[in-house]
């Protein structure tokens, strides 16, 4: 007797890096609100970040710059020089830039004045992994 199987969609992982336990909270709840279309994982620093894009290379990155334990900026470089997870988005979501200087890199970054709103956060998500 033939079984039909039906193929598991995947759903998009998005891994979220702050040492806030709050800012985790909420950008989780929000990805959550968006009837369970992403997987969410979570980092509270940079080296636990790292670990979990080798591991578990999720399909966008949200990052905080401004973090103990190797910062967003030691992700970005490590990020940069391995082969394995240089090509996964990162969306900077930073409250603060530490020397107040315009954030320049190959990463696409996003920045607006007042800040984005819980759905502006996931309908830019979703726009972007569209186009990537």
């Amino acid at each position: 007797m033939a079984h039909e199987s039906k193929k598991q969609e995947k759903l998009p992982t998005v891994l979220v890096v702050d040492d806030e336990p709050e800012a985790l909270q909420l950008f989780g709840r929000m990805l959550a609100s968006r009837h369970g279309r992403y997987t969410v994982l979570d980092a509270e620093d940079g080296a636990s970040a790292l670990e979990l894009l080798r591991s578990r290379r999720p399909d966008v990155l949200l990052l905080d710059l401004v973090m103990p334990n190797g910062d967003g900026f030691a992700v970005l470089r490590a990020k940069a020089q391995d082969e394995g997870i240089r090509d996964v988005p990162v969306i900077i979501v930073s409250a603060t830039d530490p020397q107040r200087d315009p954030i320049i890199s190959r990463e696409l970054v996003v920045t607006r004045r007042q800040g984005l709103s819980a759905r502006e956060v996931v309908l830019s998500l979703r726009a972007i992994t569209r186009a990537l």
